[in-house]
């Protein structure tokens, strides 16, 4: 099959969910398409058999205060898609792909699939200044599908979308994301609990609750430990508030990293303290890792985490209950290997590449 698709090439959720789809179904043989304004972060610097770019070139002009990225796009789309044969262009993040996408289809006929992400629904695509042609754009797409049943729901409730909405969940490659022993951290000091933490540093995040937690934490535990993995707005300031608090000792701030899944082998836990979430990729990488995650009750968490099971599902903004799973963790080596193993085993039922391909697949087939 040709499949295109369209993405934020950054390292949120949504770019990060396009670019390993592509690159999967790459590898099964199909013949991939990347149309967006450069090459997606998670690929940079190498070439995929199967895969081929598509940069959209914007025109600056002194006339467009904004220039007209919607109309690049979709012209863009519709080349690639005369051009390669495309069968199916699969947009991820609505806004303002499925706009594009939308009136590339009416120029060459190739039906598309919107994949719905967080904001698409609870933050920009529902604001007024664009709610009503990024809905239409939804419904007229020719299926749409969403990672969690908490984003379908918003969708509906939000955007009023009456279209049937397939909810196939985010995905971890179990093989690249398995537990194996610590070789980066070279931490010579006694070992207490260990957290780890991924994500942009955006205020939705509430790292600082995390750094909170740990000032609890250390009382009980004075060589636990908190890894923050990531970089964005908000790091500034945390690590103002980790000095703050005297907390160098036990907070390792390491900016970004490529090689997330062997920071998560150095750690005993995951912690993310988010106000929202649809369904976090850092939760699924860090339960194939084998590690329990201590996460807020919010969003599509609760599809991903039961409680007391494969982890623990926290109130918003309550540093105590963190830092109370944490200690419970730290003081019950079994606890923790069983919720570890239990987490593992929540992959390998619903969130392996493979499970999760098929259902892309069979939605592109239903459309064509």
């Amino acid at each position: 099959m040709k499949i295109g698709i369209t993405c934020y090439p950054t390292v949120g959720g949504s770019g990060i969910l396009a670019t390993r789809l592509g690159v999967e179904l790459a590898k099964k043989g199909h013949e991939i398409h990347f149309i967006t304004y450069q090459r997606p972060v998670a690929i940079q610097g190498y070439d995929i058999p199967n895969l081929k770019m598509h940069h959209v070139n914007v025109v600056e002009y002194p006339l467009f205060k904004y220039p007209p990225y919607t109309i690049a796009l979709a012209s863009e789309m519709a080349r690639v898609s005369e051009r390669e044969n495309l069968d199916v262009i699969n947009i991820h993040y609505a806004l303002p792909h499925a706009t594009a996408a939308q009136l590339a289809r009416e120029k060459t006929g190739v039906p598309y699939v919107t994949t719905l992400h967080g904001s698409d629904v609870t933050i920009l695509g529902s604001d007024p200044s664009y709610e009503p042609i990024n809905t239409m754009s939804i419904e007229s797409s020719d299926a749409v599908t969403t990672v969690s049943h908490y984003m379908a729901e918003e969708a509906r409730k939000t955007l009023g979308v009456k279209q049937e909405i397939q909810v196939i969940p985010n995905f971890v490659d179990h093989e690249a994301f398995t537990p194996a022993p610590c070789h980066i951290i070279d931490n010579p000091r006694p070992r207490g609990i260990t957290l780890v933490h991924v994500s942009n540093f955006r205020p939705v995040k509430r790292v600082d609750d995390l750094v909170y937690c740990m000032c609890i934490i250390t009382k009980k535990d004075p060589n636990a430990q908190l890894i923050l993995v990531g970089d964005g707005p908000e790091r500034h300031r945390i690590e103002r508030l980790i000095d703050k608090l005297d907390l160098r000792k036990n907070i390792m701030v390491t900016g970004y990293r490529s090689d997330v899944a062997e920071v998560m082998n150095c750690a005993d836990a995951l912690v993310l303290s988010s106000e929202s979430e649809n369904a976090p990729l850092t939760i699924l990488e860090a339960m194939s890792c084998g590690l329990p995650v201590i996460a807020s009750n919010v969003g599509g968490i609760p599809e991903q985490i039961t409680d007391g099971e494969n982890g623990f599902l926290i109130p918003l903004k309550n540093p105590e209950k963190i830092a109370e799973a944490a200690l419970k963790l730290g003081a019950d080596e079994k606890l923790l290997a069983e919720m570890g193993a239990k987490a593992r085993a929540t992959v390998l039922q619903h969130f392996t590449k493979d499970k999760v391909l098929d259902q892309y697949l069979a939605v592109y087939e239903s459309v064509l």
